[in-house]
């Protein structure tokens, strides 16, 4: 069901990259197509991996991104998810939270002691994050000027 993905998979997931991004950040259409190769890429060039999670048909459902991010205060390594995404009818059946559990297998192999990830705060994902024991790390606010 999850395993890492295919050449093939890469062409898949690429080719919704805006809609991944611009759902992750909660609005529509304001992070291109371009911009959102650019992202992934860099990702990717830096050793990220695509865990991929395969129907029964083995077409793909969803996709989580992980890889390495430092943190810039203390300078140490740690996993970090980059994207989580599930194809918008394959939702509701519990396809996240298989793949999070692969990118945390994915952290303890890889020998870190801690796995994070960027959610804004108003997500319905984050429930998900939840029950699975992330907490709150930090809060980035904003206001309109």
């Amino acid at each position: 069901m999850i395993g890492l993905a295919t050449d093939h998979d890469v062409q898949f997931i690429l080719a919704r990259a805006k809609d991944s991004a611009n759902e992750g950040v909660l609005q529509q259409n304001v992070i291109s197509q371009d911009q959102a190769l650019q992202m992934v890429w860099l990702i990717l060039e830096q050793g990220g991996y695509y865990f991929v999670y395969r129907n029964v048909d083995q077409s793909v459902a969803g996709w989580i991104l992980v890889g390495e991010n430092i943190d810039h205060i203390t300078n140490q390594p740690h996993a970090f998810i980059f994207e989580l995404y599930v194809l918008p009818a394959y939702r509701n059946h519990g396809i996240a939270k298989h793949l999070l559990h692969a990118a945390i297998t994915y952290g303890k192999k890889r020998g870190y002691n801690e796995i994070r990830l960027n959610v804004f705060a108003n997500n319905f994902a984050k429930k998900i994050y939840q029950h699975l024991g992330f907490q709150d790390f930090q809060t980035i606010m904003a206001k309109k000027l």
